[in-house]
């Protein structure tokens, strides 16, 4: 049991260490020649894949992560073109053992056409400028459900009527986070969500809410930040 709570102190530490004292990684620019354009999986165990490029450089070969391939973009170049990419490398991103260069920004150099893919680490663009909805009705149902990314974590999920007849289903919480005994079947709710983009893209018709006011109480639970909107 000892050595059980030496080694979560050590986790606990480490985990500090790296997620909140250090610095982003730091920008780095490259030039190559484009040799191959292709799917890769960020993990074995990743629902989808990257649009990523490989190119040859004056150091090798180095693997260029784009984009998601459900966002439905063409890269601004082919196979045989010059690019030059702006990016980084994450400690904790890598392919096969090989480091992946996350692209933020890529200009194609034999035409000058240049494409922002990321606002910095974390700020993709295409989780910018999505539709918020905000609806009303009574809850219906509540479910623990897998999540849509890990199925072994549970999901509070919701189902809630509005007066108009429409049921939403709405994603809360892991339940491990939080359950929030307070919404129950028979409540009354007013919900700010949102469809995320990947979800849209698999038609997954749910909504991941960010605030969830109880008009009876007058409680409001600020779940997550509310994305920026369109």
């Amino acid at each position: 049991m000892k050595k059980f709570k030496v080694l979560a102190l050590m986790l606990l530490v480490f985990w500090a260490g790296t997620a909140l004292g250090k610095d982003p990684p730091p920008l780095k620019e490259v030039e190559g020649t484009v040799k191959e354009i292709r799917l890769e999986k960020a993990s074995p165990k990743a629902k989808f894949g990257f649009v990523t490029a490989i190119l040859s450089t004056g150091e090798g070969k180095i693997r260029v992560r784009l984009y998601p391939e459900w966002w439905k973009i063409e890269p601004p170049f082919t196979v045989g073109q010059r690019v030059q990419v702006k990016g980084w490398v994450p400690p904790r991103t890598a392919f096969q053992g090989q480091p992946v260069l996350v692209a933020a920004e890529i200009k194609n150099l034999d035409t000058g056409e240049i494409l922002v893919l990321r606002e910095g680490p974390g700020k993709p663009r295409w989780r910018q400028g999505v539709k918020l909805y905000t609806f009303s009705g009574k809850i219906v149902a509540r479910t623990a459900s897998p999540g849509l990314g890990r199925p072994q974590v549970k999901w509070l999920v919701l189902k809630v009527k509005t007066a108009e007849g429409k049921i939403h289903t709405v994603r809360i919480s892991p339940l491990w986070l939080n359950a929030y005994p307070e919404l129950t079947p028979g409540k009354q709710v007013k919900i700010t969500a949102w469809q995320p983009p990947f979800w849209k893209a698999r038609h997954i018709d749910e909504y991941l809410a960010c605030q969830v006011v109880l008009p009876e109480t007058g409680k409001t639970l600020n779940l997550r930040k509310c994305p920026a909107t369109r």
